[in-house]
């Protein structure tokens, strides 16, 4: 049977429903040509029926949008539609809606005298196309006519203009521009209480545009949001919903089942690691386990099995041999060369004073109670007595070679353990959390493949349960065999292009490594108090977000560290020295003597004591740079290691 085709301006050959699987096979672009959004599981899509490599689909609707329109925005002239793609070549545009550079299928005027008026396709949804003579029955969603009731005798099944489903049933028509809905969908409440939500619903006839900007998905069953169909969402806390979302009732007794299989189908759900961890804890939670289940051993000194007082080589410090160290109060004082005073709470001490910060991990290394059977005590770790170097036990019984790591994207690649140049020079970007570091790490040895990691990232575990999905039990570290296309539910980046990322089996949640890493909590130089990361900061929070360290939009989705006393929010890459770049950076007590620049000795450290530096004059608040404990004097990293070689 010939597959229905239909005629459209956006290409030569005739465009037909695209089957999802033969998307793999043509290789075709993500992106829905008419309104740009991402092209996601269950939407019907349109291509060239021909096979000719036109690569471009369209959504359904974005293929049956009108030819010209009447817009409320530019009420004097028609707008017909065109492609904005090859008419901003030469002069890039502006949606007159949104004020966002043109992009896909557009509306524009033709008259001279407009110059050029345009909106996007998906910005110009929602409005009536069409002006002519009043009909019988009135109706808010389609206010330009009035509708006509027709009975279910009468009718044939038809796609609601409001729900979407194609079925028969009263319904009620204008039968000058073919709107066509449900009787049911025509006598919904414009506002009303819902049993998926705590606040009323109200009824918008096309998703508001904070929703489309911001590429919403419906909260209950997490599918694409129709540029076209009714939505039931709350102002208060912007949570949205498909009408048959908002109006069925499901069994949650189903939803149960579910997360009772999903129990049962994974024995590794009883190992999950519950996330996020606090920064202080990722050593007992992520990487011990790592280095016990690489070596197969549990990684212990003892006075049984090694001599306290022996030296040890290890390869990531040549220069000295390191000796093993009992926990002490002493021990802790002599070598806590970051602690501060201060007089705050004792969780805002805790989150600045970590003492001794391990040369492996860039984490703290802190006596803890341990919940093994055979020990009581991780009582000590591994020091240099000629330098401040310092490193856990783990990271000293690191394992040099790895056969293959589960999130390495290439299988059976073997990594092998390094150390970088220098705490100064040297650093590399863990292809994980895509920030720097400038302690130990794990390279791939293949040719032409620049995998790299660091420890924190190595050691994460192939089973999590994360705070921000707890409608099923736990999420799965994504691998080649189990691909599915989908985006981050934070940075929504798509899962076809960095497969490392957890999935949950039971619904269609990801989460990529970068966003699983990020921190419990931070602390900003404007807040007083500590800012947890938040999933969903809109709950009874209506109104637009922004960063109050940059000022810039935030996506209200987005996890962000939110202060709700008093309403501060932050990007988590706006804290570059805990959740951003520089997370994985160990600065160390070393001071440098830059006689040409500054007559006291600078520390490297996070700037901050002033904005600027002192002689580039960049901006590298919260930065790594050298600072003068003595006075205010501060410069970055790059004018600080020039002048180092200049002297």
């Amino acid at each position: 049977m010939e597959k229905e085709s239909f005629v459209h301006m956006c290409h030569e050959h005739p465009l037909s429903l695209i089957v999802p699987d033969s998307t793999h096979e043509i290789s075709y672009i993500p992106v829905c040509y008419g309104c740009w959004r991402y092209i996601l599981p269950g939407d019907a899509m349109y291509g060239c029926s021909r096979g000719c490599g036109f690569r471009w689909m369209l959504h359904k609707e974005c293929m049956e949008m009108p030819q010209e329109i009447m817009h409320p925005v530019h009420p004097s002239h028609p707008l017909t539609l065109h492609d904005s793609q090859l008419s901003i070549i030469c002069e890039p545009k502006e949606c007159a809606v949104c004020e966002l550079y043109m992009y896909g299928l557009s509306y524009g005027c033709s008259q001279g005298d407009c110059d050029g008026f345009m909106i996007h396709l998906r910005c110009a949804v929602g409005f009536s196309f069409k002006e002519d003579e009043h009909r019988p029955i009135e109706h808010p969603s389609h206010p330009k006519h009035k509708l006509h009731f027709l009975k279910k005798t009468r009718g044939c099944p038809f796609p609601c203009d409001a729900c979407g489903a194609n079925e028969k049933g009263d319904s009620y028509i204008c039968t000058l521009c073919n709107y066509w809905i449900h009787e049911r969908c025509a006598l919904l409440p414009l506002s009303a209480d819902f049993y998926c939500h705590d606040h009323p619903l109200s009824l918008a006839f096309y998703p508001p545009l904070e929703y489309i900007r911001y590429q919403f998905d419906c909260d209950r069953c997490s599918t694409t949001l129709s540029l076209t169909r009714w939505v039931y969402h709350c102002q208060l806390c912007r949570y949205v919903v498909h009408l048959k979302c908002a109006t069925s009732t499901f069994d949650s007794k189903n939803d149960h089942d579910n997360e009772n299989a999903n129990a049962i189908d994974d024995d590794d759900e009883k190992e999950a690691t519950k996330f996020p961890v606090a920064v202080e804890d990722m050593y007992e939670k992520m990487i011990r386990p790592f280095v016990k289940q690489q070596l197969d051993i549990i990684p212990h000194h003892d006075h049984d099995n090694h001599n306290i007082g022996g030296k040890y080589r290890f390869f990531g410090h040549p220069d000295h041999q390191l000796t093993f160290t009992i926990f002490s109060s002493a021990s802790s004082s002599s070598h806590n060369h970051c602690q501060k005073d201060d007089d705050d709470d004792d969780d805002e001490n805790d989150f600045d004073n970590w003492g001794l910060i391990c040369d492996g991990c860039a984490l703290p290394i802190r006596e803890k109670k341990q919940t093994g059977d055979e020990y009581k005590y991780e009582n000590g770790y591994m020091t240099c007595d000629e330098c401040k170097y310092f490193l856990h036990l783990s990271c000293f019984n690191l394992p040099h070679e790895i056969p293959n790591l589960p999130i390495h994207p290439l299988n059976n690649h073997k990594l092998t353990l390094r150390n970088v140049d220098g705490k100064l020079t040297g650093w590399i970007e863990c292809y994980i959390c895509r920030s720097y570091t400038n302690r130990l790490y794990y390279a791939c040895t293949y040719n032409r493949c620049f995998f790299k990691i660091d420890i924190k990232c190595a050691s994460l575990p192939n089973t999590i349960k994360h705070a921000s999905h707890l409608h099923h039990n736990h999420l799965k570290l994504v691998k080649d065999d189990d691909y599915r296309p989908g985006f981050c539910v934070n940075c929504q980046w798509p899962i076809s292009e960095r497969k490392e990322q957890y999935k949950c089996n039971t619904c269609r949640f990801y989460v990529c490594g970068e966003c699983v890493m990020l921190p419990t909590r931070n602390k900003h130089r404007l807040e007083n108090h500590l800012l947890w990361l938040t999933y969903d900061a809109r709950v009874n929070r209506p109104g637009d977000f922004y960063c109050s360290n940059c000022e810039g939009p935030m996506d209200p989705r987005s996890w962000m560290y939110y202060c709700r006393d008093c309403d501060q929010s932050f990007h988590p890459r706006c804290f570059p020295a805990t959740s951003g770049d520089y997370r994985n950076i160990k600065y160390g007590a070393e001071q440098y003597v830059i006689s040409s620049i500054h007559d006291h000795p600078l520390r490297f450290q996070i700037i901050t004591n002033k904005n600027r530096c002192g002689l580039c004059h960049g901006d590298y608040y919260d930065k790594p740079g050298f600072q003068c404990a003595l006075c205010f004097f501060v410069i970055c990293k790059s004018c600080g290691i020039k002048h180092m070689d200049d002297a």
